[in-house]
């Protein structure tokens, strides 16, 4: 930090990796230029759609060719820019990636992006025992290159998502089924399910979404799905299960005993976290890949053999696992999980490191810049965090109450209704403007739609009046 000026890294060009980057350029008194790692050759994460699952090797996007967004446009949209005003309220994915295109150059953020560009792993330089300020040895490698490259941040910010590692919950007798088996992942269009006799596992918007482009072309659809029955009237050809309790070669047994004969299975089960940099392997790096069938299978990869011995790095000895508390955790069931985080964002023993989105079901763009600024907040000294100690046992009584609730695991970070008291508790703290009332209203409406008839709401077209007010223009 020569310059005096904060070096902060951005792992991830999607939309959290993008918001980080243009906040940090804002400021360019008190930060230097960020430097974005992204995996891929372009920016959107998420958003970006390839007709494979695969690219390179790396899963990336969960895009289906049809998708469109279940939330409209009027309150997906960072605060400080908007979506073209001729968009739908609900477009398509192409949209949002052109979106975010936008975004990235309208305010400058290309050129500090290093594409093709992977972080293999992540240290904490400890020196006197003070983990407050602490930095970090970022070890990264540029597509093509023989050896890694390890630099030194003042912060880092992890933008890496949670919508690339499929979860696949184990089911008896899954490994029998005959049948075609795939996460909602790997599905990209309807056309190739045409007479077959599908159950998709799980009714969130994908399984939904999913079910209803495939009941024109199978021959049956069921959605097999926890709680109480779906309102909305249902195509000729499909049908609702319970959950699903156990597989046989041709036949599947639903948790109210019925048997269903059926050639393919879709999981929509969801994600899980995975964060492969931040876990110290002894000189590998842990990596998972995703068979084209949805199935994690294992794999290992070798990480720097012929590091620079000029750049620092920790020693096996000093390496810290970033998953500190896996212990007291417990079995996560496959869901991954990720470390104790103050307020959802910040590592409760180190708090120079921070993530942004990790939260789930929330409208996600808005909720990364309430994030970001209040993560700049602390850096900048304008927010004062409690000590790493306290952090860290607020963070574990948190976790205990979630337990004692009788909640799984993997909804800890899961907000939904919270998220509006998340993000004004988090621009009250910091001192920016918080995100205007109008934004609950429209999504609370919304979600009232979707849920009365999924098949119809997209049809709804919103215009925000004020900060408080909202009218539907057309249906």
């Amino acid at each position: 930090m020569a310059s005096g000026k904060l070096r902060v890294a951005v792992i991830g060009a999607g939309a959290a990796g993008l918001c980080c980057a243009h906040h940090l350029l804002a400021t360019p008194s008190v930060y230097e230029a960020p430097v974005v790692f992204e995996t891929t050759g372009q920016v959107g994460g998420t958003w970006v759609y390839t007709e494979g699952s695969e690219i390179s090797s790396h899963v990336h996007s969960s895009m289906y060719r049809h998708l469109r967004t279940n939330l409209p446009k009027e309150i997906m949209e960072f605060p400080d820019f908007s979506f073209d005003p001729s968009v739908p309220s609900f477009p398509h994915h192409s949209k949002v990636l052109q979106y975010l295109e936008d975004y990235t150059d309208k305010f400058g953020i290309r050129p500090h992006i290093r594409f093709h560009c992977t972080v293999e792993s992540l240290s904490p330089v400890l020196g006197d025992g003070d983990t407050v300020q602490v930095p970090w040895d970022v070890t990264f490698r540029t597509q093509g290159d023989a050896h890694p490259v390890t630099q030194r941040f003042e912060a880092v910010m992890v933008c890496a998502g949670h919508y690339s590692k499929p979860y696949i919950p184990d089911i008896a007798g899954i490994e029998t089924f005959q049948g075609h088996i795939l996460h909602s992942h790997v599905y990209r269009h309807p056309e190739v399910f045409s007479s077959r006799s599908v159950v998709l596992l799980g009714s969130g918007p994908s399984g939904v979404d999913i079910a209803m482009e495939l009941a024109p072309y199978a021959e049956k659809v069921t959605l097999s799905h926890r709680g109480p029955p779906l309102q909305w009237a249902l195509p000729k050809n499909m049908s609702l299960a319970p959950a699903l309790a156990s597989v046989a070669p041709h036949t599947l047994t639903f948790e109210d005993g019925t048997e269903l004969k059926a050639d393919t299975l879709i999981f929509c089960t969801g994600y899980k976290y995975s964060y492969p940099f931040l876990v110290p392997c002894e000189g590998k790096r842990c990596s998972e890949k995703t068979a084209s069938n949805g199935h994690p299978e294992s794999s290992k990869e070798t990480l720097g053999a012929n590091e620079h011995p000029q750049e620092s790095r920790l020693s096996k000895e000093q390496s810290v696992n970033l998953l500190e508390e896996e212990e007291f955790l417990g079995p996560d069931m496959g869901q991954g999980h990720i470390p104790p985080l103050y307020r959802h964002l910040i590592h409760a023993r180190y708090p120079t490191l921070c993530f942004i989105g990790a939260c789930k079901i929330v409208v996600p763009f808005p909720l990364f810049n309430c994030q970001v600024l209040f993560f700049l907040a602390v850096l900048e000294g304008k927010c004062q965090l409690p000590p790493p100690n306290k952090m860290l046992s607020e963070s574990r009584e948190e976790l205990k109450k979630h337990l004692r609730d009788g909640l799984p695991l993997k909804y800890l970070h899961r907000l939904e209704r919270e998220q509006w008291r998340y993000n004004h508790c988090l621009a009250e703290t910091a001192g920016f403007e918080p995100l205007p009332p109008v934004l609950q209203s429209i999504y609370e409406t919304c979600r009232s739609f979707r849920k009365a008839d999924p098949t119809s709401y997209r049809g709804l077209n919103f215009q925000v009046l004020s900060k408080d007010q909202f009218r539907i223009i057309s249906s």
